[in-house]
């Protein structure tokens, strides 16, 4: 399993993308110009605030573990991470899926990974595979979780 995770493209094209390579691609929202690229690659995203179109979260089920996708906007993520724990603990999730801080991170707390790839604009992107999540700067690994999920 490849999951390629995005969030915060604003207006960078998704096209360099090998679409292909992944099962799934999250985009945890301000997807800007993409919107046609993710509409016609079978992206599963949501809205960011900067965008008007789309959801505000969903939550997905692959392999048996229940991912959120949300910007995290509307969960004050900037300051931290309190309401986003409660949103995913009553979603029953593995994994928040969020951004909006343009900065990448990976904590664990309750038994959710909370995942923001970071943003896409400036080069950074994230990819979940079955043993590790994988950061990546301008298409250089730089940061590696190791867990097997």
């Amino acid at each position: 399993m490849k999951i390629l995770i995005l969030s915060d493209s604003h207006y960078k094209s998704l096209n360099d993308i090998n679409f292909k390579e992944y099962d799934y691609i999250l985009h945890a929202g301000d997807y800007g110009i993409s919107k046609n690229e993710i509409e016609e690659n079978g992206i599963i995203y949501v809205k960011g605030n900067c965008d008007i179109e789309g959801l505000n979260e969903v939550s997905i089920e692959i392999d048996n573990k229940k991912f959120l996708i949300t910007h995290g906007h509307l969960y004050n993520v900037k300051y931290d991470l309190t309401r986003l724990l409660f949103k995913g603990l009553s979603q029953n999730a593995k994994f928040v899926i969020y951004g909006h801080t343009h900065i990448a991170n990976c904590i664990e707390e309750e038994g959710i990974i909370f995942i923001n790839p970071g943003s896409y604009q400036d080069g950074y992107y994230a990819v979940i595979n079955d043993h590790q999540i994988t950061f990546y700067k301008d298409g250089k690994d730089y940061k590696i979780f190791r867990r097997k999920w």
